[in-house]
């Protein structure tokens, strides 16, 4: 992919098509792995929307997440760890945020792990401010998570 750019890159509605290669992503990135059961009822689910991020055709990215009254909870946003530091995640977060704000919600929320120095500093860029610490929250390694919120003009 050499200079991959975020001008060369498409988000679009995740399909039953891509869970083979979004579980592949996943495998490679976090600790936890879903079932393909899992990925199917996520994208089948009424208050859930996943989108996949494409680079020349390939999925290189995806994100969720669920939107209860009124309130968004980002589930995931993953990036190919080789195209990680370009921008990528940063396009799937302000994605997500503009997708349910459309879809009503007036807040955003996300988990993420306290040593994800990272990620943090891309959500603060899209207005998050850490609210709060769910303490061994991950199971893996019982790493507290920082609860994020972003809140709407209307909320």
């Amino acid at each position: 992919m050499g200079t991959t750019t975020k001008k060369s890159s498409k988000i679009r509605r995740m399909t039953a098509a891509d869970i083979n290669i979004v579980k592949e992503l996943a495998r490679e990135l976090f600790k936890d792995e879903w079932s393909q059961e899992t990925w199917l009822t996520e994208i089948n689910n009424n208050i859930s929307y996943y989108s996949v991020l494409e680079i020349n055709n390939e999925i290189v990215g995806y994100a969720g997440y669920w939107l209860v009254a009124g309130e968004a909870q980002i589930i995931r946003i993953a990036v190919a760890s080789k195209l990680q530091g370009r921008g990528l995640g940063n396009l799937l977060v302000s994605d997500m945020i503009e997708r349910a704000m459309s879809q009503g919600a007036l807040a955003v929320s996300l988990e993420v792990r306290e040593s994800n120095i990272a990620a943090r500093k891309v959500y603060e860029k899209n207005g998050f401010v850490e609210s709060g610490i769910r303490p061994n929250y991950y199971q893996d390694n019982n790493e507290n998570a920082v609860i994020m919120w972003l809140k709407t003009e209307q909320g």
